[in-house]
């Protein structure tokens, strides 16, 4: 009897963790059907933005070449657990691709124990979802402003659905300088537009980024969910049988107790 108790205890245990389990799916999965929405969205805002910049060409300042050294690396992390090595990836292709010497700003509470402490290192907090990414940006640009020296470079790291990769940012390299010979006409001075333009580019696409990521982030959790389910069912299965027949193994003691007694 107390066999077949334990058993049933830990059936009841399983059938806790999987009523968690499913709701943690489901809402990975909510926020997936959202962000993905938000993300195709926030790409034409990029789009569009990159053609403005592309227009304003010949007001735009010439790149600087910073060293190396005056990159901020801005590594993309989770807010939440349960997602694979999301975090251990970004990480990784850090140590890989960089110097690990110059300044680091940190998005995600999962990815601020995997860094020690350092001189020019800011830990932010991430964003839990779509809604509040525009302010986990702010955040970004507020920290970028506290590192940066005069001539600075800016490296984003996120993880997509290849892997871990990294993205200039700033200088504004990638723009492709194809204005004509008719200039777009400007109420204010165009290098002044052509600043805040670009300005708005930068913010834009680190949102862009940092949808990408909760995108990925959520669907290696929903992943992860589903495999866990998964494991628990066979678990279950199997200990439902160890019931059965701990069950029929009592009965069994039972009907040799009352044929003993007559």
């Amino acid at each position: 009897m107390s066999q077949r108790r334990e058993v049933e205890a830990r059936l009841a245990l399983f059938d806790d963790l999987s009523g968690i389990l499913g709701a943690m799916r489901s809402f990975a999965l909510a926020e997936l059907r959202k962000i993905g929405k938000r993300e195709a969205a926030q790409q034409q805002v990029v789009q569009s933005l990159q053609t403005a910049l592309a227009d304003l060409a010949d007001s735009l300042p010439e790149p600087a070449l910073s060293s190396s050294a005056n990159d901020i690396w801005l590594l993309f992390g989770s807010v939440r657990g349960f997602c694979g090595s999301f975090n251990e990836d970004v990480i990784r292709y850090w140590r890989k691709k960089s110097t690990q010497q110059g300044p680091l700003i940190l998005v995600g509470e999962r990815l601020h124990q995997l860094v020690d402490e350092r001189a020019a290192l800011q830990r932010l907090r991430g964003a839990d979802g779509g809604l509040d990414a525009p302010a986990a940006i702010d955040r970004i640009l507020a920290a970028v402003a506290e590192l940066r020296g005069v001539e600075f470079g800016l490296i984003a790291c996120v993880r997509d659905e290849q892997g871990a990769r990294s993205q200039r940012l700033w200088p504004l390299s990638n723009v492709a300088r194809n204005a004509g010979q008719n200039p777009p006409l400007t109420f204010a001075p165009p290098a002044e537009v052509a600043q805040g333009v670009a300005e708005h580019y930068l913010f834009h696409t680190l949102l862009a980024l940092l949808l990408r990521s909760i995108r990925v982030e959520n669907h290696m959790r929903l992943m992860q969910m589903e495999t866990a389910l998964r494991h628990l069912e066979r678990g279950g299965e199997e200990l439902k049988r160890q019931r059965n027949r701990l069950r029929q193994e009592e009965i069994v003691e039972e009907i040799e107790l009352m044929v003993g007694r007559r």
